[in-house]
């Protein structure tokens, strides 16, 4: 005991690590983790497969990690003691002007991308006697590159878009980028600083710019929409790089009136979950998160009986609810969920227009593109 005594940190550390050993064995298992948000691994069942296999050893390391004791505070401590010594990044995010944050992206999976361009192109020569329109969208470090740290180094969108749209082209397919607009008001609130998602007004440029490649749409002004506020949105950059000081974003959203809202045929109250404005992933709000097939019918269309069909990653989500000023009915389709064939929805609909809208980094990554050849 004396020997012990003479060494009193290798006492409290021991005394640390048996704390800690004891809450772990006696703590609740969290099953969701608001700071992250995401869900955390459970204690895997074993067997002898898993073990063989290694997949046991994997996931038990997982659960081991994800359900340490007060983890939610040692990762505030990792990201003070990060920021103290100067690093600008974390887990692949890096930390810019004015509270922004970025996503480093070098590469992409080139055999996907250009996969994912020929099933467009083959989609819109499948349907010639439809109109079209292909909106790629760039990320906020390519519209807000004053505010990057110097040195990134990430891939050129702009090159890329270039290329996806010349390689996408048919004569029934319009092309529409967004960054003229988004350029020309990059000094407004229009991508979210911890997310990567744009934000209303965001959308909104979008929307005006989608507007252009149809005939006969005037645009509702963004001033006459009657907005609401959600303060307190961690997103899903902060969720990555967990920046201890992180300045959290304000969502302005609003709620256009419609007459009927479906979700893979069944109908529901609201064209938003606005209980998911209370959470933390409260960009999950809109249009009720990504759905296989929503169908929403306006109340505020021309009432000209105007449809259209929207194909989309979860920058739709924002974007959609601007339409239903344009048109008297909204088919909203996120290849991920949909369960049915794209040709059936064709078949059985007559769409004055269809969009397809996509984040530049989700189009060049999403393995459900493909879905648009069935």
């Amino acid at each position: 005991m004396k020997e012990i005594l003479r060494y009193p940190l290798v006492l409290l550390f021991a005394l640390f690590i048996l704390g800690c050993t004891a809450m772990d064995l006696t703590q609740t298992n969290r099953e969701f983790s608001e700071m992250e948000n995401r869900y955390l691994q459970q204690k895997p069942k074993f067997t002898v497969k898993t073990l063989l296999n290694n997949t046991y050893t994997q996931k038990y390391e997982e659960y081991i990690n994800d359900q340490f004791f007060n983890r939610d505070s040692w990762i505030t401590i990792k990201s003070m003691a990060e920021s103290a010594i100067g690093k600008i990044e974390n887990n692949g995010i890096v930390y810019g002007a004015d509270h922004y944050m970025f996503e480093k992206y070098r590469t992409l999976d080139e055999k996907r991308f250009s996969d994912n361009i020929r099933y467009v192109k083959e989609f819109a020569e499948k349907y010639p006697d439809r109109h079209i329109s292909l909106m790629i969208v760039p990320s906020s470090y390519m519209v807000l590159s004053e505010k990057l740290p110097t040195g990134l180094g990430n891939l050129d969108q702009y090159a890329r878009m270039e290329e996806l749209f010349a390689g996408a082209a048919a004569p029934n397919l319009t092309a529409v980028d967004p960054t003229a607009l988004l350029t020309a008001h990059k000094e407004d609130s229009i991508y979210y600083k911890t997310d990567h998602h744009w934000t209303c007004y965001g959308a909104y440029l979008g929307y005006l710019s989608y507007l252009e490649s149809v005939e006969g749409k005037t645009p509702v002004e963004y001033e006459s929409l009657p907005k609401h506020q959600v303060a307190d949105f961690y997103g899903t950059y902060y969720s990555k790089a967990k920046l201890f000081n992180t300045v959290p974003d304000v969502i302005e959203w609003f709620d256009p009136a419609v007459e009927q809202v479906t979700i893979d045929g069944e109908e529901v109250d609201g064209l938003h979950d606005l209980q998911k404005f209370e959470e933390r992933d409260k960009y999950g709000a809109f249009l009720r998160g990504n759905n296989g097939l929503t169908v929403i019918k306006s109340s505020a269309g021309p009432g000209d009986g105007s449809r259209i069909l929207v194909i989309k990653d979860s920058y739709g989500n924002s974007f959609v609810p601007y339409l239903l000023y344009n048109y008297d009915e909204v088919q909203v389709v996120d290849l991920r969920a949909m369960a049915g064939k794209m040709s059936d929805l064709l078949a059985e609909n007559d769409y004055d227009d269809i969009l397809l809208l996509y984040s530049f980094m989700n189009f060049a990554s999403d393995q459900n593109i493909p879905k648009l050849r069935y």
